[in-house]
This record gives C-alpha cells, sequence and structure tokens, in this order.
C-alpha cells in the first residue's frame, strides 16, 4: 500500500531572527577582509592583484536567508510470513500432531525438528528531524540547530522582508527528500497493513546576514564579502543573490498544501506545484 500522509495542526510555522550584530560592526569586518573577496589565487597573484584603493565598497544589504526545520514520523504496521524451526528432543518421535495438523519430523546430523510456518505482525515508528538550508549550501554540521537553541526569534504570519531570499530548496523537494529518508529503512514485509507519514514540524526560519558587493575597479570584478548577522562570522568568498520573496508574503502563502502535498508521498498524487508559485518572484 501507498505511505498516507498525516499533517498535524500548526506543523507549518515561519520565524524572523532578531538581528544582534550591527551594521556599523559588519562593514568594518567587511572592510578588513574586502581583498579575499575575489579569491586566494587573485590575492597572491605578484603582477595583478587587488589593493586598498583599487577595491571600493559598491553596495550593501542586510538580506535574510531561509532554513527549514522538519521533524516526522512514519508509523508501519506490517506482517511477514516466517519458518520457524523446532526442536524436538524425543529421539523416539516419528511425527507431531499440533492443533489438528501433523508435521514430520525432519534430520539433520544429531538434530531433530519440525517447520512451522507463521505470520508475524510487526509495528515499527522510525523518525526524521534535521536542519536544512534553504539555498543548499553545505554548511558546519550543528550550525543551524545552534542558531535556533541560542538566539531570539519571532514566528510571523505575515512576512514583511523585501530582502528575504526565496528558498532554493523548494517544498516538494524537501518533502521529497523526508520521503527518500524515511524509505531507505530496510522493512522486511510481506504485507503493510498501515503505513503513515506524520508531519509534527516543517518550520521555515530566516536569519539576517549582510552582504557587501566590493568593486576591483581595475579589473572590473566585484565579489562578496558576507558577515552572519547573528554571529559576526566573516565568509570571504561570499554570494549575492538575486531571486527574493513578495514584499509582503503571509505564511498562508508560504504553506498552502492541503491535499495537495500528499503529491510529494503518493505516486501519481498532484504535486505541491503551487507553493512554488507562491513563494517566487523575479
Amino acid at each position: 500500500m501507498a505511505e498516507l500522509l498525516h499533517y498535524l495542526d500548526n506543523a507549518e510555522k515561519v520565524f524572523v531572527f532578531d538581528q544582534v550584530y550591527p551594521l556599523s560592526a559588519a562593514t568594518e569586518q567587511a572592510n578588513q577582509k574586502k581583498l579575499n573577496a575575489f579569491g586566494m589565487l587573485a590575492k597572491l597573484n605578484p603582477f595583478k592583484r587587488p589593493k586598498e584603493d583599487t577595491v571600493l565598497l559598491s553596495k550593501h544589504v542586510l538580506r535574510y536567508e531561509p532554513f527549514w526545520h522538519v521533524v516526522t514520523t512514519r508509523s508501519v504496521d506490517y506482517s511477514r510470513e516466517l519458518t520457524y524451526p523446532v526442536e524436538i528432543g524425543n529421539a523416539y518421535a516419528k511425527k507431531i500432531l499440533i492443533n489438528g495438523k501433523e508435521y514430520s519430523i525432519a534430520e539433520q546430523g544429531n538434530k531433530r525438528s519440525i517447520n512451522l510456518q507463521g505470520v508475524e505482525f510487526s509495528h515499527r515508528k522510525l523518525n526524521y528531524e534535521d536542519h536544512l538550508d534553504g539555498l543548499l549550501r553545505d554548511l558546519k554540521k550543528g550550525a543551524l540547530a545552534n542558531y535556533i537553541n541560542k538566539y531570539k526569534v519571532q514566528e510571523h504570519t505575515v512576512l514583511e522582508l523585501p530582502e528575504a531570499i526565496a528558498p532554493q530548496l523548494r517544498l516538494p523537494m524537501l518533502l521529497q527528500k523526508i520521503r527518500q529518508t524515511l524509505d531507505a529503512e530496510v522493512i522486511n514485509a510481506h504485507e503493510f497493513q498501515e503505513d503513515i507519514v506524520t508531519i509534527e514540524k516543517i518550520y521555515l526560519y530566516y536569519r539576517p546576514v549582510f552582504a557587501f558587493e566590493f568593486a576591483w575597479t581595475t579589473e572590473d570584478k566585484v565579489g562578496v564579502i558576507e558577515v552572519d548577522g547573528l554571529t559576526g562570522e566573516v565568509i570571504e568568498n561570499g554570494q549575492w543573490f538575486k531571486e527574493k520573496l513578495q514584499a509582503i508574503t503571509t505564511r498562508e502563502m508560504l504553506f498552502e498544501m492541503g491535499s495537495e502535498l500528499a503529491g510529494a508521498f503518493v505516486p501519481g498524487g498532484g504535486t505541491a506545484i503551487k507553493v512554488i508559485e507562491k513563494i517566487t518572484a523575479s
């Protein structure tokens, strides 16, 4: 049978972190690292490398980058047919009668046994929890969870963040990853009585990041220095993201799933493509 999807009430939420690191400190950090914005090879080139007077700040922005926190459970009831060997200790027994059914005794070496056919009925619960970068980058393990544990957030039902970046890890992609992870656990079964995936949490977080674009005036090149708006950590080889959310986006627009959400789990169902259309803007 196909997996069924159970979606808990209030499973979907949107949070925005309060900015901790000030713009003045972030600007100072970025200026100190600006010569590294074009890569290490450019900096070490003895004939043509960026210099303090040829690298100028062209623009900067406080943007909000997305990441997901998901908690799901797969609950499975299943059965499988097995053969149980039962050793017979009586060396003189020729056959065994159990509940009116006769069993012949098989001999192998010094062992004598009968084989009983049975059906096992089992229940398993598989848990999945993860934090995934919404921009599909490989971040330090535990970094995203650490943000949640250490810094203050505000829940939003209406998102008014003109500089919020649209997730590249779209909701259908995220649900497909959950499904693949849960299905990777091997369950030896002849028949499934019930197979339910419960979405307990699917939270979308936005964290502040300063981005400073520097122009290498003599080479017509640009580079980006990023400064984490929570920790103050500097990323020298940064990016400038163009795909933003709409100026005002409601939680319902971000999480308009309903019955279409099941399409990510049930083969042949409709996909939640409306979610993509609602959250992206050119």
